[in-house]
């Protein structure tokens, strides 16, 4: 009988064993890298599909910010509209005002001429000894050539006329213009002071425009003085801002503006006053641009406001 040798027989199981596992372990390393290969696949997959969402998302939020910038601009849009009716309509008014102001300075240059006439006769009238009445009549002569002077300018103003732009004496339109509203300043109780640069060259511009701005401003002055208490002060001041310039202030010791309103002070139709048009700051700086200036406003440091424009000076004389 032949016993086996048990020695090799080891060996072969332990090399059948050792095969077995390496084929075991191919097997799993095959399996392994095939889901390594699957999840590295559906990462990208996932990665490709994040990426689509995002810039879906993305797509979204722009979608819904273009409606909603849309819808800002046709809300703009809307009150833009409704704000053009109101100009529109306040402009039919300013504009049928200015008709009936107009037809009314006609009326009144009649009587006032007839008036003229009257006083111009009584003065012939009188005995030269006549000392007091004569010096009576002559007030009311002249209180009626400068009430004809301000209807006469009035129409110029409401007339589409051209502008008569030639070289001015700035100090001399403001003492003219002093006269034409001393008696509006002492019936509302207000003293106009003035500061005027006697040095000043002149400036190149519309006689009755400007002299329409310098008003305007000192209208406005008046009105912010109404609730004031004494005094009541309106400054004039006229200097040299540079060498081209000259600047104009119009201060007055009032109520001052409010810091919101200063923006919109010279847009059209803007008033803070229950009876205003809106339209006389608007215009004035109009006309001080179409001058080659500026017009501009300040609140004092104590109290009430200055208005200043500037003008640029005749080159003749620059």
């Amino acid at each position: 009988m032949v016993w086996p040798n048990i020695g090799e027989q080891l060996l072969i199981k332990k090399q059948n064993k050792t095969k077995k596992s390496a084929s075991k372990n191919k097997t799993h390393n095959g399996e392994r890298l095939r889901l390594k290969k699957l999840i590295l696949r559906q990462a990208g997959e996932l990665k490709i599909k994040n990426k689509q969402l995002k810039n879906e998302a993305k797509k979204q939020v722009r979608s819904e910010k273009q409606i909603q910038i849309g819808a800002n601009l046709i809300h703009e849009k809307d009150l833009e509209i409704i704000r053009q009716r109101e100009e529109l309509l306040h402009v039919t008014r300013v504009g049928k005002l200015a008709e009936f102001v107009s037809s009314l300075a006609h009326e009144i240059s009649q009587p006032l001429a007839a008036i003229l006439s009257y006083a111009q006769a009584i003065q012939r009238m009188l005995p030269e000894n006549g000392t007091e009445i004569r010096k009576i009549v002559s007030y009311i002569i002249d209180d009626n050539h400068r009430a004809t002077e301000v209807i006469q300018r009035l129409r110029s103003l409401l007339r589409k006329s051209v502008s008569e732009i030639k070289p001015l004496n700035i100090n001399d339109l403001i003492d003219e213009t002093i006269v034409l509203i001393a008696t509006d300043a002492s019936v509302r109780n207000s003293v106009i002071k003035t500061k005027l640069d006697n040095n000043l060259p002149f400036v190149h511009g519309d006689r009755i425009q400007l002299q329409q701005v310098l008003l305007n401003l000192i209208s406005n002055s008046f009105d912010a003085l109404e609730n004031n208490l004494d005094p009541r002060e309106i400054l004039i001041r006229t200097k040299r801002l540079d060498a081209g310039t000259i600047i104009v202030e119009v201060k007055d010791s009032g109520c001052g503006i409010p810091a919101q309103n200063i923006p919109k002070l010279f847009t059209h139709f803007f008033t803070s006053k229950p009876d205003g048009l809106g339209m006389g700051l608007s215009i004035s700086r109009s006309i001080i641009e179409s001058h080659g200036g500026r017009l501009d406003v300040k609140n004092n440091p104590k109290d009430g406001a200055t208005f200043y424009f500037t003008l640029p000076i005749d080159k003749k004389d620059a």
